[in-house]
């Protein structure tokens, strides 16, 4: 079966998340993904809890799919390896900070002088130019700067992040559209180019209605409002007898249907709460109103009621409640790989569905090195790379170029 990507070769320089996730996605649609890790190899193999054995949980979940081998680009002869690779490569990733590629001698423009139809990604905390382009940033910085723990959490509490990196996994997805986008338009051109992804206009192009609604009316999003959104009421957690339920109407008919399926019909035509800017201006009545009600019955029971009546909803799920839920394996969310030394390893799978075309998880996360000797052998022996479908997954480490 084909792939999207099948015969796409791609050179992966990324450490840690943004980038190896990106890369990630693009060896799902079946790239030839080389992981090119520096001595020691990438930081996070060592980053950890969680690990699974010796290796981090962070680094399993984003580097399936990929080959590793080492290169130390300060060193001439590890470069060239490099720059031999760049003659057939199709996309190079890199984010590395910015100045790095410069000094190390494989900037876009080097790169594209030895191979000019490459696509060469740059992923960075603020872009590559700007007054900020230099500054270090990870993802709690990241979610501190552009408002998003400002308008997070509960009224009066401390700064609250989410609990995933979503600066970074933004960042990942749209480095790997600006591929996608620049392979198609090299179809067309036979032209390769530079293109860029930073957390910073990530998070600036996420604002969205947030941002729209400042320049509406001069005035910052609402801070710190738990659960609740600030123009749409209810829409929220909820306590209950024994847990949470967040529960939602984002219309006036639903709000009346979400009142009728709780008991509480009279309130879905009272005059306080039949639109929805007079439930939002009196939200705190509305509120204590219904958690009164909640409270009154278990979790179990309103998933129930609140099933039956159609409203959306859900419990306050936990990350082994969501694995385990049957959407999830119904949808084949969950895939299985054996892994050189773990053994069998799980993690979650591809999020995009193509029905003629499917990505799959083929190669375990690989061992530092795994693959060395094959891509080296064949490069000296003037042919491209290996293709990934000739290679063990499981082939032991064979030795490196910087040793």
């Amino acid at each position: 079966m084909t792939m999207p990507l099948q015969n796409v070769k791609v050179l992966d320089l990324t450490t840690v998340l943004a980038g190896p996730l990106c890369t990630m996605m693009l060896g799902d649609a079946g790239a030839d993904v080389i992981k090119i890790e520096p001595p020691g190899g990438d930081p996070s193999r060592r980053m950890g809890p969680p690990f699974w054995g010796d290796q981090g949980a962070e680094f399993l979940a984003l580097n399936r799919n990929k080959r590793s081998m080492v290169l130390n680009l300060k060193q001439d002869e590890d470069r060239r390896i490099f720059l031999d690779l760049c003659r057939s490569a199709d996309v190079l990733v890199e984010n590395y900070r910015t100045g790095v590629t410069a000094r190390l001698g494989i900037s876009y423009e080097e790169i594209a002088r030895v191979n000019p139809r490459i696509v060469y990604c740059s992923i960075s905390g603020f872009g590559r130019t700007g007054p900020r382009s230099e500054q270090p940033a990870y993802d709690a910085i990241m979610q501190a700067f552009v408002g998003m723990m400002a308008s997070t959490g509960t009224p009066g509490g401390e700064p609250v992040r989410a609990n995933i990196s979503i600066c970074d996994i933004g960042a990942a997805m749209y480095a790997n559209q600006a591929v996608l986008l620049a392979l198609a338009a090299r179809e067309r051109t036979g032209q390769g180019q530079y293109v860029e992804a930073s957390m910073f206009e990530t998070q600036i192009a996420w604002l969205l209605y947030r941002a729209v609604g400042y320049f509406a009316t001069g005035t910052a999003p609402a801070r710190k409002m738990g659960s609740a959104a600030p123009h749409v009421v209810p829409y929220e957690a909820f306590p209950t007898k024994d847990g949470y339920v967040i529960a939602g109407a984002l219309n006036d008919g639903l709000f009346r249907r979400m009142m009728t399926a709780m008991g509480l019909t009279e309130l879905g035509t009272d005059p306080r709460f039949d639109e929805n800017p007079r439930r939002v201006a009196n939200r705190v009545e509305l509120k204590a109103l219904l958690d009164g009600r909640f409270q009154e019955e278990t979790t179990e029971y309103w998933v129930r009621t609140l099933t039956e009546g159609g409203i959306p909803h859900s419990p306050l799920n936990s990350v082994e409640d969501v694995i385990n839920d049957p959407q999830t394996a119904a949808r084949e969310m969950i895939v299985e790989m054996d892994h050189a030394r773990l053994g069998k390893i799980k993690m979650p799978g591809p999020a995009v569905k193509l029905s003629a075309t499917p990505c799959r998880a083929e190669l375990p996360p690989p061992e530092l090195g795994e693959h060395q000797a094959a891509i080296i052998d064949r490069l000296s022996d003037g042919g491209a790379w290996l293709a990934r479908e000739y290679l063990d997954p499981v082939a032991a480490v064979r030795g490196s170029a910087h040793e």
